[in-house]
């Protein structure tokens, strides 16, 4: 099963957000078909991490992620895969993954592929 972060509930299109994103597709590499569910560590980056494990992501992949995320979730034997900053559909990941041209993110390469981003939280909670 594959995390992707989605902006909204009904985007098809994986969020610029990792950690600040409300909601994931758990994408099912055998069917194709996936299913969204609410990011419970939205607003938290290592809270998300948790969250993708509770939700049993053995792959995650995202737009923008920072060093602490990426860590936690190597530590929990979660693969980090890089949309290389590109708007991939969630179809588009799916093929990706299908013919194996997904970019693994490794202890050799993440110092190019990870940065924390820019953008702010969008998630619908109150986190005073």
């Amino acid at each position: 099963m594959i995390a992707i972060p989605l902006s909204k509930e009904d985007s098809t299109v994986i969020s610029d957000l990792y950690g600040n994103a409300p909601y994931f597709a758990l994408l099912d590499l055998s069917s194709g078909n996936f299913s969204v569910v609410e990011n419970r560590g939205c607003g938290n980056g290592i809270d998300t991490a948790k969250c993708v494990k509770d939700l049993g992501a053995s792959r995650t992949i995202f737009y923008h992620m920072g060093e602490g995320v990426f860590k936690n979730l190597e530590e929990n034997k979660i693969k980090v895969y890089s949309a290389t900053k590109v708007f991939l559909t969630i179809e588009e990941i799916y093929r990706n993954f299908i013919n194996d041209v997904s970019k693994l993110v490794t202890k050799s390469n993440c110092d190019t592929l990870l940065d924390p981003g820019t953008s702010s939280c969008s998630c619908e909670c109150d986190k005073n």
